[in-house]
């Protein structure tokens, strides 16, 4: 079967997408911002002890944790444009993971029976969604625990197992082995592993390191046929020394690398593209991962950012050149800058070409530059990297503004709608279900008929609530007694400890019809409030829709009303939102709601702040 880089220019340009230590409500900026940067395939490491952090649950939809939601984020890679290639383990190196992205719980020799349980159950869901039908270009799998072949020590049943019948078979007998060894053996079982190398290796180590390397091209020859029986047909590349593929993944965090990529079978991967702070417990051995980023955790740009951008769209762009820290990119009808630094221009246009000149904000704003005019055939005034409200992008000098872009200005200014879009469309539809939920049940089915009530099913009822109240109370009593409502909360939200893992939950719906009237009006409320906040959200991504659809006809003034109209919707959206929030905290701190409200109040708390990083970016 053909795969996506025999079509394609090599090198291929990657960044690493650690979606597990990203707060999931930040995907969405992080992948724009990537995007801004100059790529648009992304490479996921997906470490087996964060989705199966206890054995036999496997949480790869999000039900535990969102930042588990994997299927979730290779279908919004789909959405945005995105290609993904997925590092499947079971070893990760280099990526600051506990345990190297193993489960703790695991024992050595119950290792490849459960590799193949991992594999199988992340194949299950995402093997549709392979190319050419989905966005997942290649798989990457590590069998090793480290870099080297020869890592010592090895498992108790290596060295007294297999080690023994290996050189058995490599020399049928002992008297054999001696003499070419030079040993003394009585028999070949006595023969023991090493267990550390020497500076000038013995014979028997000699065999040692080849018998490793032996055993680690059949433990990935193993793996790689679990994923082929799995359904996967992409590139499957290995990690090893041992066969070198015909693709390789070559890592890199210093942008000079790029200055010799004209190797045509290298995919070219930037690590740690993304500052963590702080690095989730649960599977960094760090506080703050990749601190120095290009990217920082809020997702403003540090100036290596640009530095970056610009040798990334030299390379996408042939006639893209570098001049004076300015990269200038031409494109039909106009042209493009960008620089790292505030910047005196004074630059010499095209003969007879008289553009209008914005700035595009990396927030997606696009603006007149009234700090750079045109005169006699020449751009001149101040190249702006940051203002008072964020930083920028792109300068944009376009011909015939009033006209329908083309080329570079049509596919990048569409793309950064289309991620705006995906976040209205997702906050959307979850608000929604709030507001099904909290809402009462004839406003939801006016035609409905709702049975008559029974005593018995009074009394039930009446029942369950005074259990709610009393489980209530003992559950504030016991956070008090532990120490404060945040362990309270964490208890609530069945988030998971390092100490404690946790089992995959379904997600829990309150119901407000098993509550006191009280609570009850509280949750029609909200349900009220969210049924709003989802028919705004619906307008605007309705209108965004059409402009997306319509890419052919995208002007600069239909761009503009597009992402005012995403912005503004969601400022009044949060707003609204908040108001509840703030409703909530007091409620619930007042005892006037229980504590289990606190999910809904976590649940709209998640949405404002995807609709802020989503859309906004700020």
């Amino acid at each position: 079967m053909a795969n996506y880089f025999e079509s394609t220019k090599l090198p291929h340009f990657t960044a690493d997408f650690e979606y597990f230590r990203i707060p999931y409500e930040k995907w969405d900026l992080m992948l724009t911002r990537l995007r801004q940067m100059g790529l648009s395939t992304i490479v996921m490491i997906v470490p087996w002890a964060f989705h199966e952090n206890e054995g036999g649950t496997i949480d790869l939809q999000g039900v535990t944790n969102n930042r588990r939601n994997l299927v979730g984020l290779v279908r919004l890679c789909h959405q945005l444009d995105f290609d993904c290639i997925l590092k499947v383990g079971p070893y990760h190196q280099n990526h600051g993971l506990i345990n190297q992205g193993l489960p703790t719980w695991l024992s050595e020799d119950s290792l490849s029976e459960a590799v193949k349980g991992w594999y199988t159950a992340i194949s299950q869901p995402l093997v549709a969604l392979q190319w050419p039908n989905g966005p997942i270009l290649a798989l990457h799998f590590s069998s090793a625990p480290a870099d080297q072949e020869s890592t010592l020590p090895v498992s108790e049943h290596v060295a007294q197992v297999r080690w023994p019948i290996w050189l058995r078979k490599r020399y049928g007998g002992v008297n054999k082995m001696n003499g070419v060894l030079g040993t003394n053996y009585g028999t070949i079982s006595q023969a023991p592993f090493p267990t550390y190398w020497s500076e000038e290796p013995t014979l028997l180590e000699q065999e040692a390191k080849v018998f490793l390397a032996e055993l680690l091209k059949d433990k990935q020859a193993t793996d790689y046929q679990i994923l082929i029986d799995a359904g996967w047909q992409i590139p499957i590349l290995g990690q090893t020394k041992v066969e070198v593929e015909t693709l390789r993944l070559q890592n890199y965090t210093d942008p000079t690398v790029l200055n010799d990529s004209d190797s045509n079978s290298v995919i070219l991967n930037l690590q740690q593209p993304i500052q963590i702070d702080p690095d989730p417990v649960e599977v960094s051995r760090y506080p703050v991962w990749a601190a120095t980023a290009p990217i920082r955790a809020d997702g403003s740009l540090r100036r290596k950012f640009w530095t970056f951008k610009h040798k990334l769209w030299q390379y996408q762009k042939l006639d893209a050149v570098l001049e004076d820290s300015i990269l200038r990119m031409p494109f039909d009808k106009g042209e493009a800058l960008s620089s790292g630094r505030d910047t005196a221009l004074k630059m010499s246009l095209p003969k007879g070409s008289k553009p209008t000149i914005y700035r595009l904000r990396s927030n997606g704003e696009l603006i007149i530059d009234e700090g750079l005019k045109t005169y006699r055939g020449k751009i001149t005034g101040q190249y702006v990297v940051e203002d008072e409200i964020t930083q920028t992008d792109w300068v944009l000098c376009i011909d015939h503004p009033n006209e329908p872009l083309t080329d570079f200005p049509q596919t990048y200014l569409s793309r950064l709608l289309n991620s705006q879009l995906q976040t209205l469309l997702r906050c959307g539809g979850l608000v929604e279900s709030l507001s099904e939920i909290l809402s009462p049940k004839s406003v939801l089915s006016p035609v409905e008929v709702r049975p008559q009530t029974n005593a018995s099913h009074t009394y039930t009822l009446n029942e369950a609530r005074r259990g709610l109240r009393e489980a209530d109370v003992a559950l504030r009593k016991a956070i008090r007694s532990i120490g404060g409502l945040e362990a309270g909360f964490d208890i609530i939200l069945g988030r998971p400890t390092p100490e404690i893992p946790q089992p995959a939950k379904g997600t829990i719906v309150i119901n407000p019809e098993v509550f006191d009237a009280g609570v009850k009006d509280i949750l029609y409320h909200i349900g009220k409030v969210c049924t709003e906040s989802a028919i705004e959200l619906k307008t605007a991504s309705d209108m965004v829709q059409q402009i997306v659809d319509e890419t052919q006809s995208l002007t600069i003034e239909r761009y503009q009303t597009s992402y005012t109209n995403a912005v503004t919707a969601t400022i009044h959206c949060r707003q609204n939102l908040h108001q509840v929030i703030a409703q909530l905290r007091t409620e619930i701190a007042a005892e006037k709601l229980p504590l289990v409200i606190w999910r809904v109040h976590d649940q709209i708390q998640s949405i404002s702040k995807r609709l802020r990083w989503g859309v906004l970016r700020n």
